[in-house]
């Protein structure tokens, strides 16, 4: 069956569009688009491939979806984690699947709260991290509900 890149880029466009708007809980939303980048990442034999398609779709989530404050934010966090998700073996990948993409996650998340809340962090940490946690909880909830929904961890592994 294998990963369907350009479905599953289609159905994260979708779901982002749908938080953004529907199911905001208390400000925050879940970040689908990382979400995508790290899953479909993992499978890229080649690590510039893949940061280069983490760029282009940070830069499309700037554009179109409007989710950040600033241009070329996304795509530098997305790069990032696009690299790093395609730097891990495939048997690695096989048995701790789930923590290997909840730690990425958790690091993008992070990363782009620091950039996305630059000022909390130096001037309320506590409430950068209240930020940081809150989304990267809310996308590790949804990201559970798709990987089991829509079969993502077996197309990710078959491709891996």
């Amino acid at each position: 069956m294998g990963f369907n890149f350009s479905g599953y880029f289609f159905i994260a466009i979708i779901l982002q569009l749908m938080f953004a708007e529907l199911l905001t809980i208390n400000g925050f939303q879940p970040n689908i688009m990382l979400l995508f980048i790290v899953l479909s990442s993992i499978s890229m034999e080649s690590t510039s491939r893949a940061t280069i398609i983490g760029f282009l779709i940070g830069l499309f989530s700037d554009l179109v979806l409007f989710n950040g404050f600033y241009l070329g934010l996304s795509s530098l966090v997305f790069s990032i984690c696009a690299y790093f998700s395609s730097q891990v073996s495939s048997n690695f990948v096989y048995r701790n699947f789930d923590l290997y993409w909840l730690s990425l996650v958790f690091l993008g998340t992070g990363l782009y709260s620091f950039f996305r809340y630059d000022f909390f962090f130096f001037n309320d940490i506590l409430f950068f991290l209240k930020n940081w946690f809150s989304i990267a909880l809310y996308t590790f909830f949804v990201g559970f509900i798709l990987t089991r929904i829509l079969g993502v961890k077996q197309s990710v592994l078959e491709d891996a």
